[in-house]
């Protein structure tokens, strides 16, 4: 019997059954991707509900539509850093804090909210039924996005604002730290420097 599937819009195969299943392994086919056969007539079906993937076990309940899935741990690490951002700016002017130093809150605070909102994301996506991969795809925001897209099915916005942050917001932090490395002295002369300690 030979099978195709849905890949980001266009049909794969034809597949064996015993090569769906090595997919299915791989991850290149995931519970809801669609796939299709002879006996299916015109009707695509999620890949959860074909003969090639696993019985759930007993007591086991499948995975839960990908339209039922929260998206707001994802919008918080998108949108937290920025929020962050504006209030120690601003309780930064109220008390007189020096740029610099409201500069470093704010990163830490951004990567604090991103990450965690991330990892609380990602648990969420478990309890959900899905099975996410590696935590270490969050080191890389973007990445983890759109992985994120394949299991949920939706969120091309979430991935391209995870862009538009990864550009403006990490890559500037890490090439002000790179300035520490760079500097002769180390770290205590960068910040007598810049502190005027």
């Amino acid at each position: 019997m030979s099978w195709f599937y849905e890949e980001h819009g266009s049909r794969k195969g034809p597949v064996s059954e015993d090569g769906m299943r090595a997919l299915m392994k791989t991850g290149t086919i995931e519970h809801s991707t669609l796939c299709w056969t002879e006996s299916f007539g015109a009707e695509w079906h999620p890949a959860g509900s074909c003969p090639f993937w696993p019985p759930q076990p007993e007591g086991v309940p499948p995975a839960l539509p990908a339209s039922r899935v929260s998206n707001r741990w994802a919008w918080l690490s998108i949108l937290g850093p920025f929020v962050s951002s504006m209030i120690v700016n601003v309780l930064a002017w109220f008390s007189g804090m020096p740029d610099r130093q409201a500069g470093i809150i704010a990163v830490i605070l951004s990567f604090a909210i991103i990450f965690t909102s991330m990892l609380t994301d990602r648990r969420a996506l478990m309890a959900a039924g899905f099975r996410p991969g590696s935590p270490l795809w969050i080191l890389i925001p973007p990445l983890y996005f759109w992985r994120r897209i394949r299991f949920v099915g939706r969120g091309m916005l979430l991935f391209f604002l995870s862009m538009l942050v990864f550009l403006f917001q990490f890559v500037p932090s890490f090439s002000e730290s790179w300035d520490l490395v760079r500097h002769p002295g180390g770290f205590s002369s960068y910040v007598s420097r810049h502190y005027e300690l």
